[in-house]
C-alpha cells in the first residue's frame, strides 16, 4: 500500500491552513473520500477537523483500533454532538467560519452540522481545496507515472484482445479483467454528483457518439438503460473505428487515455478524423505552459476543428461538451478545466488529460486522450503508449 508518506501530509495540511488564513476562516470538516485521503492518507467511516492553527483531529465512527499519526490527535465519537464535544474540547470553531466541502455533501448532513454547531457561520471551501489539489507534487506525479506504466502493460495486448473478443462488451471486460490483475482498485472516484463510469468506455459504432448520462465528449449508449454508458454489445466488425477510453488507478490516482483501435483498414473520413485530433493535441502541446488561461486553449482547438470543417462534430454529438481537457488525480474530474470562456491559467505541476475526439456521422467515434503534466517550459506526456492505431487484420 502506496499511503502517501507523513512529510506529503504535512505540507498539504499546512497548504490547507494557509489557504484557510487567508480566507478568514477557524476551521475546516472534511468528510468526502478522496479529500480525506489527500489529508490524511485514509479512508473510512470518519471526518477530519482542521482548525486553522493547531493540530487536526481525525474524527472516526469505525469500529476497531484507530490508526495513529503524528500529525493530529485521534478521537472515536458516536454521534453528531459528540462529535461537537471533542472538536471542543480541543479548538473553538464557533470563534470565526467553519468550512465544509459544499459541493458533495448531502443536504441532510448539512442541515445536521447547521444545527449543532448553532450560530456557526458555515462556509464553502470546496473550491479551496480542489484549487490546492489541482497541482501535484512530485510524489504525486511519481505515482501517476508509474499508473501509466502499468497501464501500458495492459494496451500491449490489446491485438490479442482484439482476436478474441467478439463484442465492444466483451473487449472492454477483457481490458478490465487484465487491469484487476494487474491491481486496479476497481473503481473510478468522480466528484460530480450523478456521474457515473465504468472503467472502460468501449466504442465500436455510430451509438458511441450518443451523448448520456456522463458529461463526456463520447460515452456511448450502454447495454441496458439502468447504465447508459459505454459498450451496448455491438458485433465488432472490420473497417469500422473502436474506441477505448480507459482510467487506470491502482494507487488511487487516476490516468486517463483513449486510443483507436481497428480490425483491417479504416474509411478515409475516420483517419482524417483521426489525423485532426493528433494535429490539436500536438498543437495544445506545443501552445500549453504556465500562464495560459484554459479557454484560450479550448479556442485554439475550435478554430482548428472548424478550419477543417469539423466543428460541428467537435467534441461530440449534438454540438458537442464546451471543453478540450480536464484536471486528473484522485477524480476524474478535478481542475482546471479546459473550457470555453475560463480565465484560469494553467499552473506547474498541474496534470491535465487533453482529449481532442470527434463524431464521424452514421460511423462512430474518433480520438485521442493522454495525460501530461504542466511543466515550467512544456507539457510532459505520462503515458509510453505510441499514439497510433491499434490494429489487427481482418
Amino acid at each position: 500500500m502506496n499511503r502517501p508518506p507523513e512529510g506529503e501530509l504535512q505540507k498539504r495540511l499546512a497548504g490547507l491552513q494557509g489557504a484557510m488564513a487567508n480566507k478568514g476562516l477557524a476551521g475546516a470538516l472534511i468528510f468526502q473520500n478522496a479529500d480525506l485521503y489527500y489529508y490524511t492518507g485514509m479512508i473510512g467511516q470518519a471526518c477530519f477537523f482542521v482548525p486553522v492553527e493547531g493540530t487536526p483531529i481525525f474524527l472516526s465512527r469505525q469500529r476497531g483500533e484507530l490508526p495513529t499519526s503524528p500529525l493530529w490527535r485521534v478521537h472515536k465519537y458516536n454521534s453528531w454532538s459528540e462529535l461537537r464535544h471533542v472538536i471542543m474540547e480541543f479548538s473553538n470553531p464557533l470563534s470565526g467560519k467553519l468550512g465544509l466541502e459544499f459541493d458533495v455533501i448531502p443536504t441532510a448532513m448539512y442541515l445536521k452540522i447547521q444545527e449543532v454547531f448553532q450560530g456557526q457561520d458555515l462556509v464553502d471551501i470546496s473550491l479551496l481545496i480542489r484549487q490546492q489539489r489541482a497541482v501535484k507534487s512530485a510524489w504525486e506525479i511519481a505515482i501517476l507515472r508509474e499508473t501509466a506504466k502499468k497501464d501500458k502493460l495492459i494496451w500491449d495486448k490489446v491485438p490479442e484482445m482484439l482476436m478474441e473478443a467478439k463484442t465492444d462488451l466483451e473487449l472492454g471486460a477483457l481490458f478490465e479483467a487484465e487491469a484487476r490483475r494487474l491491481g486496479h482498485i476497481g473503481i473510478l472516484r468522480i466528484r460530480s454528483f450523478n456521474m457515473e463510469m465504468s472503467l472502460t468506455c468501449t466504442l465500436a459504432d455510430e451509438k458511441g457518439a450518443f451523448p448520456s448520462l456522463f458529461e463526456s465528449p463520447l460515452t456511448g449508449v450502454g447495454h441496458t438503460a439502468a447504465f447508459p454508458f459505454g459498450a451496448s454489445g455491438v458485433k465488432l466488425e472490420g473497417q469500422k473505428p473502436i474506441l477505448i477510453d480507459f482510467g487506470g488507478c491502482y494507487e488511487g490516482y487516476i490516468t486517463d487515455t483513449t486510443r483507436m483501435c481497428a480490425i483491417g483498414q479504416l474509411p478515409q473520413n475516420v483517419l482524417v478524423a483521426f489525423d485532426l485530433a493528433l494535429e490539436i493535441q500536438a498543437d495544445i502541446v506545443r501552445l500549453a505552459k504556465p500562464g495560459i488561461s484554459c479557454g484560450e486553449l479550448y479556442e485554439v482547438a475550435k478554430d482548428m476543428a472548424k478550419e477543417a470543417g469539423w466543428d460541428n462534430n467537435f467534441m461530440g454529438a449534438a454540438g458537442g461538451v464546451p471543453f478540450l481537457g480536464h484536471g486528473i488525480g484522485l477524480e476524474v474530474d478535478e481542475l482546471p478545466v479546459l473550457a470555453r470562456g475560463s480565465e484560469v491559467v494553467l499552473e506547474e505541476g498541474m496534470v491535465i488529460a487533453l482529449e481532442p475526439k470527434f463524431v464521424v456521422p452514421g460511423i462512430g467515434a474518433v480520438g485521442i486522450e493522454n495525460c501530461f503534466v504542466v511543466k515550467a517550459d512544456r507539457l510532459d506526456k505520462l503515458s509510453p503508449v505510441a499514439d497510433e492505431i491499434i490494429t489487427i487484420n481482418s
